[in-house]
């Protein structure tokens, strides 16, 4: 079962309208009005998939040898992780590139030096899906015994994004109608039913390191240290309340 925390945030964003505007008047007659609030809900939950991209650089006096270097390591890395039971639909190639490296020579009138190719660059990047992200460092560690020279950035993410949103919604209008309720009181108004709700843009998912996962990666001695942290998963929506005085 996925571990999760909830955060709770009532942002107020609020809009009174009463009786005696035109719009007011037309929509829900004399005497009431709209609040409007913004509520948002935060969850922390840990990623359960990662994503790492690992590039093979080789280099050589002609292009066709640099990608024949290149290919043949990236054909070694993609055995490698198979052996570690990363599925093949789990890599994909995600850049391939060919470039030429320059030598340039100075000249002694101090005009622009001339350049002379000097060889080729070839690399070869795979993202690679780790369903098992306990076993990043080691994913890491095996890659770069066997040929990754660059690259290694890591995503952790939460596969069911949508779901995790879902969750810190329900929280979002929580918190609005608390917001609401606390407003309505304040001003002296009689809290109505909800006319309108408008899901608003959710935050960057981002990671928050927490102790327990700093904990765990002092404690891991296999392959490189890596910490997985919490995500956190932000919804916010947007509600509005008939009001009556």
């Amino acid at each position: 079962m996925k571990r999760s925390s909830m955060i709770a945030v009532a942002i107020a964003s609020l809009s009174i309208a009463l009786a005696g505007s035109a719009r007011a008047e037309e929509t829900i007659g004399q005497g009431a009005g709209l609040i409007r609030v913004v509520g948002e809900g935060q969850i922390l939950r840990s990623p359960d998939i990662a994503v790492v991209r690992l590039t093979v650089l080789r280099q050589a006096g002609e292009a066709s040898q640099a990608v024949a270097a290149s290919t043949e390591a990236t054909r070694k890395l993609i055995a490698a992780l198979v052996s570690l039971g990363i599925g093949r639909d789990d890599m994909q190639s995600a850049d391939f590139q060919i470039s030429p490296r320059f030598d340039y020579t100075a000249k002694p009138d101090g005009t622009a030096p001339s350049s002379t190719i000097s060889g080729y660059d070839a690399r070869n990047t795979l993202m690679v899906r780790v369903r098992k992200v306990a076993e990043v460092g080691n994913v890491l560690d095996v890659a770069l015994k066997n040929g990754v020279n660059e690259g290694g950035s890591v995503d952790f993410l939460v596969e069911d994004a949508a779901g995790a949103v879902d969750e810190a919604r329900k929280h979002a209008v929580a918190a609005a109608a608390k917001s609401a309720s606390a407003v309505a009181q304040a001003s002296g108004l009689k809290l109505g039913p909800i006319v309108a709700i408008e899901d608003q843009p959710a935050a960057t998912i981002f990671p928050y390191a927490s102790t327990e996962a700093r904990l765990r990666a002092a404690s891991s001695d296999a392959g490189v240290p890596i910490e997985t942290g919490k995500n956190v998963i932000t919804a916010r929506v947007a509600v509005s309340y008939l009001v009556a005085r």
